[in-house]
């Protein structure tokens, strides 16, 4: 753009170049000048409305970034309301996705004949049993089992309510967990899985009902231990038994009910599962004082020791099952000499295999044991019998049992119904 002294010079060449073909007046010099001062005021305002509008653009621009970081700021604030919602929902409203509720039950009938004395013609709805449990996090959880026996509990009834299991369960290590509270002891086949579905026989097996007792139970700590290799260990401490002068090991649980606990019970358990289809286990328990420190009962320590063994494998279009199992305990300070060494043992052999109405499986059991209650018990047990899964969880059984009593007690026969579910 032509600046006020380029423009003057420019009026100087022009009136140089004018004088050489005539005069310009005055008159003529003030218009050109006023022509040119008109040219330049117009750049000007064309300059300045320039800037006005760029002004008026970078004004704009700003308020639109402020307006954007503003947005940006509110989404961030919304994204983040909006995460601590859900995190708070998923507190509020997940609860019932880590509780569990689950059961079982069996019904029974029993047929027997008894030389010498009366028949047995019963049935019995003898366990229904509820789970309950809860996911706290995924190292902590809490588990129970809460049962009613024969259908109906009160006076001048046979039932009992029962607390089975309440204890809580601490995954402190990738191999290792501790529980505290109520809870199964572990020892034997039966003691910890006893749904009626993982079982051969309408009855559980004397052996194991007599001298481990199943179902056991008692208040305390215990820690399991568990490698790749396939050994497991259990460690714990444990309300013990109270034996009264029947020195029945049975009847000396109690429930943890007001139980007495001045003499605890330790307790040690080694399993190996590294071989596909087997399992070895045993279990040793000891008692300083198996009467808690009652002096009118004349029995002094106890021990338990338990081994069994299970072995499957694939053979023709079923599995075949092995089953062996051997209890005793050694009590000592007792005045009858016939209840110090109470023992038992059974071999199960069986075969499962799978039917177009669902899996079958055939058994055959062989139990001995002695065992005192009020007097010495002693018994060897033939049975043999069926069992049928309509559906995993649910078993039809029948069993032929025969007892031959070798302490003078009448012998028994006859054959047991049953049905049993667990989900």
């Amino acid at each position: 753009m032509p600046t006020v002294k380029h423009s003057l010079a420019i009026i100087f060449v022009n009136l140089t170049l004018s004088t050489t073909a005539r005069a310009i007046t005055v008159d003529e010099l003030a218009a050109q000048f006023e022509a040119y001062k008109q040219q330049q005021a117009g750049e000007l305002n064309k300059i300045r409305q320039e800037n006005a509008e760029l002004k008026a653009e970078n004004q704009q621009l700003k308020q639109q970034f402020q307006h954007t970081q503003q947005q940006v700021e509110n989404n961030t604030v919304a994204v983040d309301t909006v995460s601590e919602s859900y995190e708070t929902g998923q507190q509020k409203s997940g609860w019932w996705e880590r509780t569990s509720v689950g059961g079982y039950g069996e019904l029974h009938y029993n047929n027997r004949q008894i030389n010498g004395g009366d028949d047995k013609q019963e049935i019995d709805f003898h366990r229904f049993v509820l789970y309950f449990g809860h996911e706290f996090t995924e190292q902590l959880r809490f588990y129970s089992e809460l049962e009613l026996e024969h259908a109906f509990s009160g006076d001048g009834h046979d039932g009992e309510v029962e607390l089975e299991q309440a204890f809580i369960e601490y995954d402190y290590a990738d191999w290792g967990a501790a529980k505290a509270g109520l809870f199964l002891i572990p020892v034997g086949i039966l003691n910890e899985t006893h749904e009626p579905t993982t079982f051969y026989g309408v009855e559980r097996n004397e052996v194991e009902k007599r001298i481990l007792p199943t179902t056991w139970r008692e208040a305390g700590l215990l820690s399991n231990f568990h490698f790749e290799n396939g050994i497991s260990a259990d460690l714990g401490i444990t309300s013990g038994l109270k034996l009264d002068n029947n020195f029945s090991i049975r009847d000396g649980r109690g429930g943890v009910s007001k139980q007495q606990a001045s003499d605890p019970a330790i307790i040690g358990r080694l399993k190996y599962t590294g071989l596909p289809g087997l399992e070895l286990a045993s279990t040793l328990i000891y008692q300083a004082d198996l009467a808690q420190s009652d002096a009118s009962v004349m029995v002094g320590s106890g021990t338990l020791y338990e081994a069994h063994a299970i072995y499957s494998h694939a053979f023709g279009p079923g599995t075949f099952t092995g089953k062996a199992l051997y209890s005793r305990w050694d009590i000592n300070g007792l005045n009858n000499s016939k209840a110090a060494n109470q023992y038992g043992w059974y071999v199960e052999p069986s075969y499962r295999f799978p039917t177009v109405i669902g899996d079958i499986g055939l058994y055959g059991r062989f139990q001995s044991l002695e065992y005192f209650s009020k007097s010495a018990k002693k018994s060897n047990i033939w049975e043999a019998g069926a069992n049928w899964w309509p559906h995993e969880n649910v078993v039809l059984k029948g069993n032929y049992i025969y007892t031959d009593r070798q302490d003078g007690s009448p012998s028994e026969s006859g054959f047991d119904l049953g049905i049993g579910y667990q989900f």
